[in-house]
C-alpha cells in the first residue's frame, strides 16, 4: 500500500533567520561552519556537535564541481528532529577545492535518517534550479533574508 504525503520543500526547511546575506568566509571550512552555526538555536537540530560532524563525512562541495556554482554540504543524521537547511551568500566568492572559481553560495542540509528520498529531491532541486543563469544574479541582489527565500522558492516552484 503506498503512502501519500506532502513533498518536502526548500521553504519548509529554510527560515529566514538561517540566511546569511553577508557570508565574510574565505575558505570552504570556514564557510561550512559559519553557516551550519546558524542553525545552533534551530529547535529541529536536538545535538548541534553531533549535526556539524555529520556534515564531514562526505565531500562537501561536490555540487561545486558540476558547474551549479553552489556548495551544499548535507549530513544523514539522528541529531537532527526535522529537515533543517540553512543559507550562506558571499560576494567575494569562497575557494572550494573542487570548483574552477569561487562558490557564492552554500547551503548546508542536515537530514533525519528516514527522509532519504526527500533530500536527495531537495538536493536535485537545488542543483537544477541553479542553473537556470538568471537566479544567481536575483538572489546576488537580495537585501533580505525573506527576499532571498521568496526568490528561491519561486525557483523551486517552476521545475
Amino acid at each position: 500500500m503506498e503512502r501519500h504525503r506532502a513533498v518536502i520543500t526548500i521553504d519548509d526547511i529554510l527560515r529566514p533567520e538561517h540566511i546569511d546575506l553577508d557570508l565574510k568566509a574565505a575558505t570552504q571550512d570556514e564557510a561550512i561552519l559559519s553557516v551550519a552555526s546558524l542553525l545552533k538555536e534551530d529547535d529541529r537540530v536536538t545535538d548541534w556537535d553531533a549535526f556539524y560532524k555529520s556534515l564531514q563525512t562526505v565531500q562537501p562541495c561536490l555540487a561545486a564541481a558540476g558547474g551549479a556554482g553552489i556548495c551544499i554540504p548535507h549530513g544523514r543524521t539522528d541529531s537532527v528532529t526535522g529537515m533543517v537547511m540553512s543559507a550562506g551568500r558571499s560576494h567575494a566568492g569562497v575557494i572550494v577545492p573542487e570548483s574552477e572559481s569561487p562558490v557564492h553560495f552554500i547551503f548546508v542540509i542536515g537530514v533525519p535518517l528516514a527522509l532519504a528520498a526527500d533530500y536527495l529531491r531537495i538536493i536535485g532541486a537545488m542543483t537544477r534550479i541553479f542553473k537556470e543563469s538568471g537566479l544567481k544574479t536575483r538572489l546576488r541582489r537580495a537585501k533580505k533574508p525573506e527576499e532571498f527565500l521568496r526568490r528561491l522558492t519561486s525557483a523551486e516552484m517552476k521545475l
